[in-house]
């Protein structure tokens, strides 16, 4: 791995960071500044499909309240130039969650795009 691969691996891996530090202490305004402003999401919390803004994760993580016994491991996918595919696996003490995200860097810095995600109960 060269070195600005490594680097950009990196700063991958700060901004999924901030997901998990959002959750884990129930701060949606954590993980704000890493999404793009149109960001969304869809998913099933069981059999609930959840869809649209972002605003909505965000308003989950505030109503759901610091998780700290929340785990979490996260693998780059997929890594090229401008554009990241991760996978995250979140795990707590009532659920879990499957959730693939895709970055883009604009402006030199890496921004969840959107995130798709499965609960398991």
């Amino acid at each position: 791995m060269t070195k600005s691969l490594r680097q950009e691996y990196e700063n991958i891996l700060e901004v999924m960071n901030k997901y998990y530090e959002a959750q884990v202490k129930g701060d949606s305004g954590i993980l704000k500044p890493v999404c793009h402003k149109n960001a969304i999401m869809h998913g099933l919390a069981g059999d609930i499909l959840l869809e649209g803004s972002i605003e909505n994760l965000f308003a989950f993580i505030d109503k759901t309240g610091a998780q700290p016994e929340l785990k979490a491991r996260f693998d780059v996918i997929t890594l090229e130039e401008t554009i990241a595919n991760v996978h995250c696996c979140l795990e707590g003490k009532t659920n879990t969650y499957s959730d693939l995200f895709q970055l883009l860097k604009i402006d030199g810095e890496w921004k969840i795009i959107s995130k798709i995600f499965h609960q398991y109960r």
